[in-house]
């Protein structure tokens, strides 16, 4: 008896303890659960589209968030786009495009409508919207995407004109 008298768990009153070990149960469920709550999240996250279709779809919906950052996740590195007769070579050229227009554009967004694949080339009417009233639509707008990210950006015009001066560009088709 002498002994337990001086165990440091003898000097908490019975009451204590049983608060103690449920408190420390709490803390251990509490744990347990935040893990086990992080595997679901991380595991019912969407994975990356990797269909040409999706990947302009959620391209277009990163846009349409202000999100560049996003969008920047489904261009390549050596992209190529044509904006109004202005050719943008490389992400970086193309994040400051679009840096610049989403700064100065505020409330504008894009819509695809008519979307047509064939093979790894996404073609689709653009319906621009401002201030939730139509203010342009661009027919034949063209994207090529290869392995989840987009390589070409712009009209179908521009696409017959790239590879007519240079057939060797990733995008272009081959014979």
């Amino acid at each position: 008896m002498e002994a337990n008298r001086h165990s440091p768990v003898a000097e908490f009153p019975p009451t204590s303890r049983v608060l103690f070990r449920s408190a420390h149960r709490c803390a251990l469920a509490l744990a347990t659960t935040a893990i086990l709550a992080s595997f679901l999240l991380a595991s019912c996250a969407p994975a990356k589209p990797t269909d040409p279709v999706s990947v302009v779809q959620a391209a277009t919906d990163c846009l349409n968030e202000g999100d560049i950052d996003g969008y920047m996740g489904f261009l390549a590195d050596d992209a190529v786009a044509l904006v109004t007769g202005t050719r943008y070579e490389g992400s970086q050229a193309i994040r400051a495009l679009l840096e610049r227009d989403i700064a100065l554009s505020g409330g504008v967004r894009s819509e695809l409508a008519n979307v047509r694949v064939d093979g790894n080339v996404v073609t689709s009417t653009v319906n621009i919207y401002e201030g939730g009233a139509l203010v342009a639509t661009y027919d034949n707008y063209v994207d090529v995407v290869v392995d989840g990210k987009i390589i070409f950006d712009g009209s179908e015009g521009d696409l017959v004109v790239e590879c007519s001066s240079d057939p060797s560009q990733a995008f272009c088709p081959g014979d």
